[in-house]
């Protein structure tokens, strides 16, 4: 299985636009092939502070989620809400 966490910074004054996009996203890639879970998070501690963390089967269901018309489409939307470009991380299972 491969993990992504995207993090970023979302002032607080987009946030209701920003959730109203992400919802489409987020119920459109949970529905893809390949995809274990797919949620948006934000932080306890810093409110500001979001999180996608998403789990696909493999390398595949990536490349096809990348291509998706939900993706290409309102994933640029969802980054002009926010402060900086998001930090992507991939993480690969060991155990």
């Amino acid at each position: 299985m491969i993990h992504i966490i995207a993090e970023g910074t979302l002032p607080q004054k987009n946030k209701n636009t920003f959730l109203e996009l992400a919802k489409p996203l987020v119920e459109a890639s949970q529905k893809e092939s390949g995809n274990i879970f797919y949620h948006l998070h934000q932080c306890n501690d810093e409110t500001e502070k979001i999180a996608f963390i998403e789990c696909w089967a493999d390398q595949t269901a990536i490349n096809n989620h990348n291509i998706s018309t939900h993706f290409k489409t309102i994933c640029p939307q969802l980054n002009k809400l926010l402060s900086e470009d998001l930090k992507i991380t991939v993480y690969q299972t060991l155990i």
